[in-house]
């Protein structure tokens, strides 16, 4: 092991990125060095010394953050070997945000390509389109807690997004929203109390949903199910804007209190948190619970990542918390994320990077995180004035974030 403060180690930088590459790429450093005397160096071998650009280096797929000998100490290194370190560059820092103010708590948020929806604490969701003229919608009579998108449709010539919101109101709705015109087309009843959170199946042929009253729901997202021709025709002449209701297709119980967040791994297994301090994957054909993962801390928040097979989760005691569900033993916690102050209420995997994260917390932060550096986040995406409730990441690296503040942060990062 290393153990002397100023030793000479042979390092081979890496990198997999083309144009970064060096032709001789062994060299002796000081195992001082820290990540500032590497990019000194990394620049001087790339004659690039006057540039702004930042690389990120990894030994062992664990990001460099403190000098080498420490790494070495801790790693059991003994200096005799060639020590491997991987370069890429730095994210760079997110632009500015930009700021929409809301009618009330931002409850739950869904970012696609094109727009942004919020569902609000009144009861209305916020179209935000860029334009500068954002429409509102009352959907509920109580404080929407979710919101997604399930997929577009064509009705009438026209294409429409078709939402889903969850409310303290315990109903589901499906909505359709167009440029012009939002109609709730069904109210979808069963649960006894708030309803937290849902996901839409990765077939948009199906929701899951999750309450307070800790049971999991699985409904059909079709617009043609074989009662809907029935109630219309109950409806008084003329009426075409009455909601259609809707009972679940699947409801499951397992959690001893309420759910905090739903997301489906595959479309027949949903992963649930819970305030019970547990996560569950549930089987939806079998129509069990298959794994049960529990810590000592309520959950507020899940999400899967299909890159890195990986569940993320936002906990009352501060931390993000990631699970392997391949593991065999009780908990399982892959890996701590630590650098929020206060409760971790949302969290969304990068759509496109199987190390990425974003999440936000009461303390009014939401934070970009690389998993291979548990102790240090990457950037501060928003800082808000109230705690954040919400946040989603779209597929053109933009982030929206609400919460108590009744403001919209969105940012390109």
């Amino acid at each position: 092991m290393l153990t002397a403060n100023d030793q000479q180690i042979q390092v081979r930088l890496k990198s997999a990125d083309e144009k970064y590459k060096l032709e001789q790429n062994v060299f002796s450093v000081s195992s001082s060095s820290s990540n500032v005397e590497l990019q000194d160096l990394l620049k001087n071998l790339l004659d690039d010394a006057d540039s702004d650009i930042e690389f990120v280096f990894r030994v062992n797929d664990e990001i460099l953050s403190s000098p080498l000998r420490k790494f070495c100490e801790s790693a059991n290194f003994s200096g005799e070997a060639e020590l491997v370190i991987e370069y890429q560059e730095k994210r760079k820092s997110p632009d500015e945000s930009e700021i929409v103010s809301l009618d009330d708590w931002v409850g739950g948020v869904s970012l696609t390509d094109f727009c942004c929806y919020a569902g609000l604490y009144n009861g209305q969701i916020t179209v935000i389109k860029g334009d500068g003229e954002n429409r509102s919608h009352e959907i509920h009579g109580k404080p929407i807690k979710g919101i997604s998108v399930i997929k577009q449709f064509e009705e009438a010539g026209s294409q429409k997004d078709l939402l889903v919101t969850t409310s303290m109101d315990q109903n589901l709705s499906y909505v359709s929203v167009d440029d012009t015109s939002c109609s709730v087309l069904y109210n979808l009843r069963g649960h006894t109390e708030t309803v937290t959170c849902c996901s839409v199946s990765p077939s948009k042929e199906q929701i899951a949903s999750g309450s307070w009253d800790t049971h999991l729901k699985v409904w059909s997202t079709s617009l043609n199910e074989p009662g809907d021709g029935e109630q219309r025709s109950k409806r008084k002449k003329g009426d075409t804007q009455t909601a259609l209701l809707r009972t679940p297709l699947l409801t499951l119980g397992g959690h001893a209190q309420a759910i905090t967040g739903a997301c489906w791994k595959d479309n027949s297994q949903i992963i649930t948190s819970s305030m019970d301090m547990s996560v569950k994957i549930w089987d939806t054909q079998l129509m069990t619970c298959g794994k049960t993962m529990a810590i000592n801390s309520s959950l507020q928040c899940v999400d899967w990542s299909e890159r890195s097979q990986l569940i993320a989760t936002g906990s009352s005691d501060k931390y993000v918390r990631l699970f392997d569900p391949r593991g065999t033993s009780g908990t399982i916690v892959h890996t701590t994320l630590i650098g929020h102050d206060l409760w971790v209420s949302c969290v969304k995997w990068s759509p496109s990077s199987e190390v990425e994260l974003i999440s936000g917390s009461y303390d009014g932060r939401t934070l970009l995180w690389d998993i291979r550096s548990p102790k240090s986040y990457l950037n501060v995406i928003s800082k808000q004035e109230d705690k954040v409730l919400c946040c989603d990441w779209n597929s053109k690296n933009r982030v929206a974030s609400g919460g108590a503040d009744s403001k919209l942060h969105l940012t390109n990062i």
